[in-house]
């Protein structure tokens, strides 16, 4: 038989094991928002025209409602958790390592943008957007430019393939201002 001590004890261990896990995924929690935000993000020297850029955009602000997506809403992947914080780690490592030992002028931020289905995820998209399937099935008017991106009708369509400059208002304008000269011809 198992004696009234001994279930004492196995219950304190069994809260502080509890309380430590609350408390971790608090923080964890905590830290994942508090670097997600374009005031984070846009404190590095690289990242100074990006966030101006953002918030002259609707989806940085710039709207009748004052609402704005973070930096994490469109570019970390929103398919699964794992995913999530992977790519959300890579970046917290790679981006500020770049920052130091790189001179951030030579970040290709207009060759960037040619790419950008690297670095905003249609998950994140269909996060904030997630009826706009549903919504746009009403008028044939807003679904026939999203028919093929539903049906999957055509492989590699991407939210930001078609809708390419949004988040990001006047970009190129901003990263000329802040000294990266243009690589290519638009």
């Amino acid at each position: 038989m198992v004696s009234r001590n001994s279930l004492l004890k196995f219950g304190i261990l069994l809260g502080v094991i509890g309380l430590f896990v609350g408390l971790s995924w608090a923080a964890v929690d905590t830290m994942i928002h508090a670097t997600g935000d374009h005031e984070f993000c846009a404190s590095c020297h690289s990242h100074k025209p990006i966030g101006t850029s953002y918030r002259e955009d609707l989806h940085g602000g710039n709207n009748s409602v004052g609402w704005r997506a973070s930096c994490s809403d469109c570019h970390i992947p929103h398919d699964n958790a794992i995913h999530y914080l992977w790519v959300k780690g890579i970046h917290g490592v790679v981006d500020p390592t770049m920052e130091v030992i790189k001179d951030p002028l030579d970040i290709d931020w207009h060759g960037n943008r040619e790419h950008r289905e690297r670095y905003v995820y249609d998950s994140g998209c269909l996060k904030c957007h997630k009826y706009l399937e549903q919504s746009s099935e009403a008028n044939a008017k807003s679904f026939r430019p999203h028919r093929k991106y539903f049906i999957g009708s055509e492989p590699g369509l991407s939210c930001v393939g078609c809708h390419k400059h949004v988040g990001h208002s006047n970009l190129g304008i901003h990263l000329e201002q802040h000294g990266w000269e243009k690589k290519y011809e638009e």
